[in-house]
């Protein structure tokens, strides 16, 4: 089984030289139509969906036979955000959830929501449990914050506490991380929480192959990933889905594909 993870990119007009909002949305309905053939592909996790491209996410959702959950807006300077998922059709789901990421407990409408530790958004991880094939999955949507460290690790730390909590064969966390794997936000999660190791590479993974490329980014900048159970670490297999072309990418992040092998 297989899941694709993918910040969409919804700024309309970025102050970067990179393609018009025309061409991106193209692109991207023609680059995730192509890489939906794959029928191992079981669920969809999309980061910075909002108004300017939630029509054109559900239409790709809708055309290959996936449903999308429940919505969850979160608060931010400018747009409500969402982080996606979406399901196979016919998989059986359990239960689907919001983990905001600041002091809240449980997940609040946006007219009562707080913007805790010094972060841009009111940012959340939503999780899913299903049942595919006889085990049980469970898995996170998240995208951190890009300004506070304190909000990525405190979030990202309270969504590997609540997987603890949780019995399913399968369970890990995917999304844009806002960090990459060997920087001290993700020393300080796995200290905090040990039950878990990053998931950024494969053993053919070349360097160059940046999950976040900003359309000329000359740095490995691979911040899209999974927190995957240690026990489980050979389970699992990483792809980043990258075009010839850097113009004919669909946002400024690149799709990552998580396997499950075993």
């Amino acid at each position: 089984m297989k899941i694709l993870s993918y910040n969409v990119y919804g700024v309309k007009e970025p102050n970067l030289p990179i393609p018009s909002w025309g061409e991106r949305q193209n692109n991207l309905y023609i680059n995730l139509s192509n890489i939906l053939k794959d029928s191992d592909i079981k669920v969809l996790c999309f980061q910075e969906v909002n108004e300017n491209n939630m029509e054109l996410i559900l239409k790709i959702i809708n055309e290959n036979d996936f449903i999308c959950l429940e919505k969850f807006p979160m608060l931010t300077e400018s747009i409500y955000q969402y982080n996606i998922v979406a399901i196979k059709n016919g998989i059986k789901i359990d239960n689907i959830c919001c983990l905001p990421h600041g002091k809240d407990v449980e997940y609040k409408n946006v007219s009562e929501q707080t913007i805790d530790y010094e972060m841009s958004d009111y940012r959340t991880t939503v999780f899913v449990k299903f049942k595919y094939n006889d085990k049980t999955y469970l898995i996170g949507n998240t995208h951190t914050d890009y300004i506070s460290t304190e909000g990525k690790i405190k979030g990202m730390v309270k969504s590997l506490n609540f997987m603890d909590n949780i019995v399913a064969d399968y369970k890990f966390v995917v999304g844009d991380m806002n960090m990459v794997c060997h920087m001290s936000e993700v020393y300080n999660i796995l200290k905090q929480n040990p039950n878990y190791i990053t998931l950024s590479r494969n053993e053919n993974f070349n360097i160059t192959d940046n999950s976040w490329h900003g359309y000329g980014t000359m740095e490995q900048v691979n911040v899209d990933f999974a927190f995957i159970e240690k026990s489980k670490k050979d389970f699992y297999d990483y792809k980043i889905i990258k075009q010839d072309d850097m113009l004919k990418e669909g946002s400024d992040h690149r799709p990552i594909i998580i396997e499950i092998i075993k």
